[in-house]
């Protein structure tokens, strides 16, 4: 099985799939094989970072699809792309659907194009079929979901809803020392006039997004689209242990104070306490830092951050409590002293019953096979979901890989994922 985007794997499985009416299968596969080709690097994954040469190529080719369905549609000052299909009574709050183009260092094809092309195909179809909804839908591609070049994710729906200021664009820079405001303006957007990217949230009726699951669980469970019901929060924590550091070879084992073994005892008891509260709550691991790192050195301080997550806040509030709990019990018995520093904290959002119900309704009309979950990672519905009612619609991700080359989803996958996307959005903008 091939390891990294394929035309030809597309192609292939376009023959085994059925024409589906009034959506252009031939022309999105063309277009997911062209956005795939731009940044692309040499293990075949793709480096799409914003206000880049890379970036501008991708927005401007998807621009150019955008005028060719003939939609009106511009950017906004810091590169937020707004197309919109008139509905009948313009005046009306408009429903937004959308996702992003840029990626994760050496990411893959699916994440966040799929959700940026599909209601592209949608808005495409009902302008085939002749249908105009009651209210305007507007397609909207964020900048800088992600966060890579600046680690400020999500950063283009932030501003969208009025949680970003000019004195924040001032604090960020890439690792080569260009600051945000100089990219952007090198790319001709203007974030001194931040302030115009702000909308009324008034004006939005709702938000509908459809991304790849990012996971395994679609997929283990043989389920055609994922019904998200929210977004998990997250909170990190830092946790230093200090002991003593000493020769590996000449410290009997019972006089050590080995701040390893101390991180090794919380790592696999992190491991362990999330089942305790919740099915959903998962703990992670993923840094940890040994000083001095020496191979022949016992280790006297060593740093461990925990990524803690789950839909409900109060679970969270729990998982934490008891994770500290545990590195002070730890602590203790092993004579170290303990460092706990607080990071990260993001609060979970639901998503809309409503609209909820309206995926499923969508799913059995077309025969698709669903179950109802969690996203577990970030996305830019989080920050439309904590102003306006909000959906998200997941597809299957081949063996849960994504932000990786490996990333795949199947064409049949993605159809199915643009029926459901496109009964849904219309039943939105219809009410």
């Amino acid at each position: 099985m091939e390891t990294t985007f394929s035309r030809e794997r597309l192609l292939f499985e376009q023959s085994q799939c059925n024409e589906i009416n009034h959506i252009d299968v031939q022309q999105f596969v063309n277009r997911l094989s062209k956005l795939a080709e731009i940044g692309k690097t040499e293990t075949g994954g793709i480096s799409r970072f914003p206000y880049t040469d890379e970036y501008e190529e991708v927005t401007n080719l998807f621009k150019s699809w955008i005028q060719t369905a003939g939609l009106e549609v511009r950017e906004d000052a810091i590169g937020n792309i707004i197309a919109k299909y008139e509905g009948q009574n313009p005046d009306l709050p408009v429903v937004m659907t959308g996702s992003h183009l840029d990626t994760v260092p050496n990411g893959g094809a699916f994440d966040g194009v799929l959700g940026c092309l599909s209601s592209l195909t949608a808005i495409e179809s009902y302008i085939k079929e002749n249908k105009r909804p009651l209210r305007s839908i507007e397609l909207v591609v964020f900048v800088d979901e992600e966060g890579s070049r600046f680690n400020h994710g999500l950063f283009g729906s932030r501003a969208i809803v009025g949680e970003v200021s000019e004195k924040d664009l001032a604090k960020y820079s890439d690792d080569a020392g260009i600051s945000l405001i100089d990219a952007m303006k090198k790319q001709g957007y203007n974030p001194e006039d931040i302030s115009s990217v702000y909308r009324n949230i008034n004006d939005i009726h709702a938000f509908l997004e459809l991304h790849i699951e990012q996971g395994k669980i679609l997929e283990y469970e043989n389920k055609d689209i994922g019904v998200v019901t929210g977004i998990v929060g997250l909170t990190r924590r830092t946790f230093t242990f200090y002991g003593s550091t000493d020769h590996a070879g000449s410290t009997p084992m019972n006089m050590r104070k080995d701040t390893v073994a101390a991180a090794a005892e919380l790592i696999s008891g992190v491991e362990k306490l999330p089942s305790n509260f919740s099915d959903t709550a998962v703990a992670t691991v993923g840094k940890m830092n040994v000083y001095p790192n020496g191979t022949n050195v016992i280790a006297g301080k060593t740093e461990v951050t925990v990524d803690m997550r789950d839909i409900s806040e109060d679970t969270i509030v729990k998982l934490e409590e008891a994770i500290t709990e545990l590195a002070n019990k730890i602590a203790r018995e092993r004579s170290l002293e303990l460092d706990i520093q607080s990071g990260d904290i993001i609060s979970p959002v639901l998503m809309a019953e409503e609209i909820k119900q309206m995926i499923k309704d969508s799913s059995e009309q077309h025969q698709l096979s669903y179950r109802e979950m969690p996203s577990g990672a970030g996305h830019d519905a989080m920050n439309m979901g904590r102003y306006v009612p909000t959906g998200m619609i997941f597809v299957p991700s081949h063996e849960g890989k994504s932000h990786s080359p490996r990333e795949w989803t199947s064409l049949s996958d993605c159809l199915n994922g643009i029926q459901v996307l496109k009964e849904t959005l219309y039943q939105l903008a219809s009410r």
